[in-house]
């Protein structure tokens, strides 16, 4: 096989793979650890990944590394083909949905026992924090940086809301100083990710 039939092999197969998938090129390129200028080239056929990249894609995709330079465009197994974007904000949805189902539940049951309305409906307040968990899982696993500071974030200051609302706390200020200083770390982490990945597309 020449360079040039190679090139067209691996273009095309990354291209369909990519659109079966549901995923746009920055996203590969943000999962590679390269720029989705990089992407866009070996797309185009105008450069080849390297071994590495070639075997995280096969991977990715649930295909073997000789289906992702053969002739034929390769089909994934059902069971590693990985959800469409759609999915991928529905799943998240009716996550979030399940936990204040089972919130609305938690309430009824509180109020058949008769605790205090107001008191009972904090149960909502809480399936907030908890709701971020599982979001925080879904933006790691197929998402970036940003949701993934999004969501960590909101667990951080939800949690903090739910804790003032719930306990007579007299050292409001120490806790407000905490929530602060991991909502600080949790940005020094977000800039620590992003200018590695600056220094990466730089080096390409």
């Amino acid at each position: 096989m020449t360079e040039d039939k190679l090139k067209e092999n691996i273009a095309r197969n990354m291209t369909e793979l990519r659109k079966a998938n549901g995923f746009t090129q920055t996203e590969i390129a943000e999962k590679l650890t390269y720029s989705d200028k990089s992407v866009s080239k070996w797309e185009r056929g105008d450069g080849l990944p390297d071994l590495l990249v070639l075997n995280k894609l096969a991977e990715l995709y649930g295909v073997t590394f000789n289906d992702l330079v053969g002739d034929k465009v390769p089909e994934p197994e059902k069971e590693n083909k990985l959800p469409h974007l759609t999915n991928r904000i529905i799943i998240p949805m009716m996550t979030i949905g399940g936990i204040f189902l089972l919130a609305s539940f938690v309430f009824f049951a509180l109020r058949f026992f008769g605790y205090e309305a107001s008191k009972s409906a904090l149960v909502f307040l809480y399936a907030v924090p908890v709701s971020c968990i599982p979001l925080i899982v879904f933006t790691c696993v197929w998402f970036g940086v940003a949701p993934r500071f999004i969501s960590i974030s909101a667990l951080i200051w939800s949690a903090f809301v739910c804790i003032i609302v719930s306990l007579p706390i007299e050292s409001l200020k120490l806790l407000l100083i905490s929530a602060g200083i991991m909502q600080f770390i949790v940005i020094l982490c977000w800039i620590m990710v992003a200018r590695a990945k600056a220094r990466k597309m730089n080096k390409e």
